[in-house]
């Protein structure tokens, strides 16, 4: 019995943690529009670098290796985004496991910087007034 138990609890540990996998478009565009593009895209390439198209982004970025990755790290330590607001764990796990399975990014997808101060749209005048 005392074997059959051990057996299972080390089948269990040994089993491999499944992550499920990353989709660019709906895990990692928005973390960079809202937090990079605006300052490392085509109107304000920061150090020169820019983050809105695959080919630049891609040169901050060692698939499979997030450890090794710059942005991953300068966002993990804190100097990327300036300001308070940092990633959250939640976003930085998303980056991380992107880069881990490869940092696939599809083509012709190209990023637009978010403006963190505006939260909405407003409708025009003559929509309001109806």
């Amino acid at each position: 019995m005392r074997l059959t138990l051990f057996a299972v609890l080390s089948l269990a540990g040994a089993a491999p943690v499944q992550t499920a996998k990353v989709n660019f478009v709906r895990d990692v565009k928005p973390i960079l529009e809202n937090n990079c593009v605006r300052c490392h895209g085509p109107d304000a390439a920061m150090r020169g670098i820019r983050l809105d198209r695959k080919e630049r982004a891609l040169m901050t970025v060692i698939p499979r290796k997030p450890d090794d990755s710059l942005l991953y790290n300068i966002a993990k330590i804190g100097a990327m985004p300036p300001g308070p607001k940092k990633l959250s764990p939640a976003e930085l796990e998303s980056l991380r496991q992107w880069i881990a399975q490869g940092a696939r990014w599809p083509n012709g997808v190209e990023l637009v910087g978010k403006n963190p101060f505006v939260t909405g749209v407003a409708a025009p005048a003559e929509t309001r007034r109806r």
